[in-house]
């Protein structure tokens, strides 16, 4: 899960104003997206996914990235109730995402999962946010994300149907984190972010024990340990990266920017794994970083009220209490 938040009330003009050079901030955020890539690529190149399994390899990685951000931010265990449902929530939902996007990485091609969760996600986000604030000419934007589909499916059969199933689910992910994390601060979402690791590693941990045997990490290669701890280093690295880019005075604007970036890299980090879209793939996904250029422009109004769940979510405190 990203470790940013753009701020909650109204700040992206103010924050704007007295910004500082975001040239270097820029370039900050795109060298953590590439650094970050390094794990998946490292794990499609020596097949660890398909020798180790989606879980194995999810828990591993996790595990190792989990215990070295805590060396660094160590969690802040008395966050109030509201911070820890929203944690609990997005651990639960960040186990459906890593494991489903390991498993679909061995039936779909990495930029093609990378772009297709962006467009079932963030701009399906978007669109109702253009729909609510009545914008009906932003909405070419997410017609266009819609229209990559048919391109980025260009050479798939009928059998990768699995894999869209669980490209969804990656998605799904995605609008649980964003709907659990709307209206908070900066520093909150961090804080949540943070916590939501503990849930994560339990529920990999359960999933991984009653999948195999008690002596399973015993079995695992030694290859495949490096692998994923490097991943769950970089991962970390990115995470890290990107935070120190917000509190030197990343805009909101220059991050929105430079995230179009992101579906461009998965689709090279492929190539070098052995992955080589088509023609119509590149198409599919040239659209997808336009779409996504397209809407960032067109400023689109975030809603005015925390969604119901978020406030469903700070209520149960006191739902137990009655």
């Amino acid at each position: 899960m990203d470790f940013t938040k753009p701020k909650a009330g109204g700040e992206l003009d103010k924050s704007s104003e007295a910004a500082p050079p975001q040239g270097k901030l820029a370039a900050l955020v795109v060298a953590a997206l590439v650094i970050g890539e390094t794990g998946v690529i490292l794990q499609l190149f020596f097949n660890v996914i398909k020798e180790e399994g989606a879980i194995m390899t999810s828990f591993l990685q996790t595990v190792v990235g989990t215990a070295l951000l805590w060396c660094v931010v160590r969690p802040n265990l008395k966050a109030g109730w509201p911070l820890w449902w929203r944690s609990l929530a997005i651990g639960g939902s960040s186990v459906l995402s890593l494991v489903a996007a390991r498993e679909a990485m061995t039936l779909v091609p990495y930029g093609t999962i990378t772009c297709l969760a962006f467009v079932f996600g963030p701009m399906a986000a978007a669109s109702f946010r253009i729909i609510r604030a009545r914008m009906m000419r932003t909405l070419i934007w997410p017609l266009l994300a819609a229209a990559s589909v048919f391109l980025l499916v260009d050479g798939l059969g009928s059998g990768d149907l699995v894999g869209f199933g669980l490209i969804a689910l990656v998605a799904l992910a995605y609008h649980v984190y964003a709907t659990t994390t709307s209206g908070l601060q900066r520093d909150e979402v961090n804080t949540v972010a943070t916590l939501a690791r503990l849930p994560t590693v339990l529920l990999l941990t359960g999933m991984l024990f009653s999948a195999e045997e008690p002596d399973a990490l015993l079995h695992v290669s030694g290859e495949a340990w490096w692998v994923c701890s490097v991943s769950g280093a970089v991962g970390v690295v990115a995470l890290l990266m990107i935070n120190a880019a917000w509190k030197r005075g990343l805009t909101v604007t220059t991050h929105a920017s430079v995230m179009p970036a992101d579906n461009g890299l998965a689709m090279v980090d492929g190539m070098i794994a052995g992955q080589f879209p088509s023609l119509a793939n590149w198409l599919g996904a040239g659209l997808v970083i336009i779409s996504e250029v397209g809407a960032t422009r067109a400023r689109i109004p975030d809603r005015k009220q925390p969604p119901k769940f978020s406030m469903w979510l700070d209520g149960l405190p006191a739902r137990f209490k009655g």
